[in-house]
This record gives structure tokens, sequence and C-alpha cells, in this order.
């Protein structure tokens, strides 16, 4: 978990995480139905970009 905060991916990974499971399964929490889907479109867009994306490092 340390890592996590070291690394820039790893941060977003976990915050955008976090901000998602905040969304979905907090029972006061209701945000209109356009926001959460603009989240996860969002959160899908920026996983796919660092999780596809090559290291400098490794070419």
């Amino acid at each position: 978990m340390k890592k996590a905060w070291d690394d820039v991916k790893s941060f977003i990974t976990v915050v955008m995480t976090l901000g998602l499971v905040a969304l979905l399964f907090i029972p006061n929490l209701n945000p209109p139905k356009e926001i959460i889907a603009l989240y996860c479109t969002s959160y899908g867009s920026i996983m796919t970009y660092f999780f596809t994306r090559k290291d400098k490092e490794s070419e």
C-alpha cells in the first residue's frame, strides 16, 4: 500500500476506486444517474490508459 502513495498510477487507481465504491455502495449518497455514468466512463478510460501504456523504463 505504501507504493500506492509514491506512484501516480497507483495513487489515481486507489483514489478513483474508493470514489467508485462510495458512489455505488453508500446508501445515503444518491447522485444523479448521469453523474454515475460519467464517473464510470471516466474510471474505465483512465484505468485503460494507465494499464495499457508502456513505461519508459521498459523500452
